[in-house]
């Protein structure tokens, strides 16, 4: 049986922070859009529209990705070029515009329902995967690699990244043992670009300083 194709980068995390048969999310909504903000901004970097160093970005191509998410992206960089510090932009995509949009590319792919349900606090709305095989493959996709000492591919480098940042590990790797972590740590120090790096870098300090901003 052929393997689902890979998808955008930020649409894998998002599949995978998500328990398939119900479409319940294994991480806070804060959580979660500070790791689809930082998964965006690396599908950016792996367009060539951006670049990252010392914590800054910089546009190196202004032109429109042919995905309307990522272009949407940087259509908001490009309208504030006063705000160039990637917390800040991580910061303000978590608040409910990444998941938004990697929301809405997943509906337009028909691999998501909305669901709204309303209560006496509101209504709330999730994204059930249509097919739990294609839902679940990103996260079992680098678990088995790593479990094999496989070398990742880089977009799934940084997913692991991002799974690790975000504490999705406790969820998807918690097979792993101190051999195929320490697999996995290695490829992620020597084989991921700087940039990369250091973008994964500061989500997982954005998600450090929003659990002890809850706990405060």
């Amino acid at each position: 049986m052929a393997s689902p194709p890979q998808l955008p980068l930020a649409d894998d995390l998002f599949l995978a922070a998500h328990d398939t048969p119900r479409g319940r999310c294994l991480l806070s909504p804060a959580t979660l859009g500070l790791g689809l903000a930082a998964g965006l901004l690396a599908e950016l970097i792996l367009w060539r529209r951006l670049d990252l160093r010392d914590g800054r970005i910089t546009i190196v191509d202004d032109r429109p990705t042919t995905d309307a998410a990522t272009t949407a992206v940087l259509e908001q960089l490009i309208r504030e070029p006063q705000h160039r510090q990637v917390r800040e932009w991580i910061s303000f995509l978590a608040t409910g515009v990444a998941t938004d949009l990697v929301a809405r590319r997943l509906s337009r792919a028909g691999l998501v329902h909305r669901h709204e349900r309303r209560g006496l606090r509101g209504h709330r709305v999730t994204y059930v995967p249509v097919d739990n095989a294609v839902a679940g493959w990103p996260g079992s996709r680098v678990r088995t690699a790593v479990g094999r000492g496989e070398l990742l591919d880089i977009p799934d480098l940084v997913l692991a990244g991002l799974i690790l940042a975000t504490g999705l590990d406790q969820h998807l790797l918690v097979t792993y043992d101190a051999r195929e972590r320490e697999h996995l740590f290695d490829q992620l120090r020597r084989r991921l670009p700087a940039m990369l790096q250091e973008l994964v870098g500061h989500a997982e300090a954005a998600v450090g300083d929003a659990v002890m901003a809850r706990r405060a």
